[in-house]
């Protein structure tokens, strides 16, 4: 099965588990992103807008491409709802065919850096379509403690909880990450963390900042990082 129709088939349930027309709400995004008033930025795998309308609240002129139809039908809907000037088409991370070289001052890619297969092509892509000294703000499941074979254990000698990680060297597909809540979300590729910085410098960005927030739920996620954040810019 396709990213295409995998993300084609949840699209409508995975609207309804993030709050349907409501912006991204990620303080940790909006820090790094910063004052984007009077800029073109990208969205890239924007899903159904969510950090589109984020985008364009702050007084961007937004720009979303999602590889699945559905979720641009979404997308497109909520604006029809409430109306923010955003643009949306449908297009694949790996060429972002139809964008112009240099026509954004930034790109953002919401917790989908992951589920894209050709980590290096999307990179790329994203650094073609920036003006010069651009910048791209991303978030992923943090690679270090999301991998292929993870749990969850109790120390019962004072009831912490403790996070195991195995197979971190396995880099690849796998389904994982969707078997705490049915088919959401519908898999990822593993990477590890240096694998992700490596591509980042031959695509030719530099990486200013990093942010690995504690979660207040799951007890988990306050003892180790669920998410990585990133802001970088080309060289």
């Amino acid at each position: 099965m396709s990213v295409e129709s995998r993300y084609d088939e949840v699209a409508a349930e995975y609207d309804e588990w993030v709050g349907g027309g409501s912006p991204l709400a990620d303080p940790v995004f909006a820090e790094l992103v910063g004052r984007v008033d009077g800029q073109e930025v990208c969205s890239v795998a924007c899903g159904q807008g969510r950090e589109a309308r984020y985008l364009a609240s702050q007084g961007a002129t937004v720009t979303g491409v999602d590889l699945s139809e559905n979720f641009i039908t979404l997308a497109r809907r909520h604006e029809e709802a409430e109306p923010l000037g955003i643009s949306y088409q449908q297009g694949d991370a790996h060429t972002l065919e139809g964008l112009a070289d240099e026509s954004f001052d930034g790109v953002v890619c919401f917790m989908a850096l992951m589920d894209i297969p050709d980590l290096d092509a999307a990179l790329r892509s994203i650094a073609r379509i920036l003006r010069p000294g651009g910048w791209f703000v991303f978030a992923i499941t943090h690679p270090c403690f999301k991998t292929p074979a993870t749990g969850d254990f109790v120390d019962h000698t004072n009831k912490s909880v403790r996070r195991v990680v195995g197979r971190y060297f396995a880099e690849g597909y796998w389904d994982g990450p969707g078997l705490h809540r049915n088919a959401l979300p519908v898999g990822a590729y593993h990477r590890t963390l240096s694998t992700y910085v490596n591509t980042l410098s031959s695509a030719g960005f530099v990486v200013d900042q990093l942010r690995e927030p504690p979660l207040d739920h799951p007890p988990v996620w306050q003892e180790v990082p669920q998410l990585l954040h990133a802001r970088c810019h080309l060289a």
